[in-house]
C-alpha cells in the first residue's frame, strides 16, 4: 500500500511526545503500576523503547522478535529518540509497504497515555490530533471487538475526555486509571 506522509508525521510526533514523557521518568517511577496489567513503568518504558527497533526489523522484511531483552533504566527518552529517528527515516525512504506508519503511531500513542497516567500526569499537553488519528487507525485495522488481540475490546471514555483518553478507552483500557 502507498505510504501516507501524514502517517509518518503522526508517528514522528507520537515518538517525540513519548520520548519527552520518558525524559521525566525517575528511578522511583520504575516500579509504579500501569494500565497494562502485566507491566510496571519499567517494563512499559522498555516496550516503548523496543518498538521502533521491532518496526524497523519488520519493514526490512525480517521477523519482529517481539521479546527484546533490553532493560533500560536511564536516559529513556534519549534511547527512544535514537531508535525512533531510525524508524522515521526508514519510513521516509519507503514508497510502498505492507505495514502502516499510522499503526506504529497508534501503538506508541496508546502507550504514551499508559505512561502518562502511570506517572500521575494528564495528557492535556499532548498533541491531541495524534490520538484522534490513532483512534481512526485502530478502528480501521482492528475494529471495536478484539478477542485475543494485543488490545482489549473498545470501551467508552467518560464524557468530556481528551483525545488521548478516548484512544485509551478505544484500546480497551479502563479509564480513568486508578493506579
Amino acid at each position: 500500500m502507498p505510504i501516507d506522509p501524514m502517517g509518518v508525521l503522526a508517528l514522528q510526533r507520537a515518538l517525540t511526545q513519548a520520548a519527552e514523557l520518558l525524559d521525566t521518568v525517575t528511578e522511583a517511577d520504575l516500579a509504579k503500576p500501569t494500565p497494562c496489567e502485566e507491566w510496571d513503568v519499567r517494563k512499559l518504558a522498555n516496550h516503548l523503547i523496543a518498538q521502533p527497533r521491532i518496526f524497523v526489523t519488520m519493514l526490512q522484511g525480517s521477523p519482529p522478535g517481539w521479546n527484546g531483552r533490553e532493560d533500560y533504566t536511564a536516559h529513556l527518552g534519549e534511547e527512544l529518540r535514537t531508535r525512533g529517528n531510525v524508524l522515521v527515516n526508514l519510513w521516509r525512504q519507503i514508497d510502498d509497504a505492507m505495514l502502516d506508519p499510522d499503526w506504529h503511531a497508534a501503538e506508541i500513542a496508546t502507550h504514551t497515555w499508559d505512561l502518562a497516567v502511570a506517572l500521575g500526569r494528564t495528557t492535556d499537553d499532548l498533541d491531541q490530533s495524534v490520538a484522534q488519528r490513532a483512534v481512526i487507525t485502530m478502528d480501521r485495522v482492528l475494529g471495536p471487538a478484539r478477542k485475543g488481540r494485543a488490545f482489549a475490546d473498545a470501551k467508552a471514555a467518560p464524557a468530556g475526555s481528551d483525545a488521548y483518553t478516548h484512544l485509551a478507552a478505544y484500546a480497551g483500557r479502563t479509564v480513568p486509571f486508578a493506579g
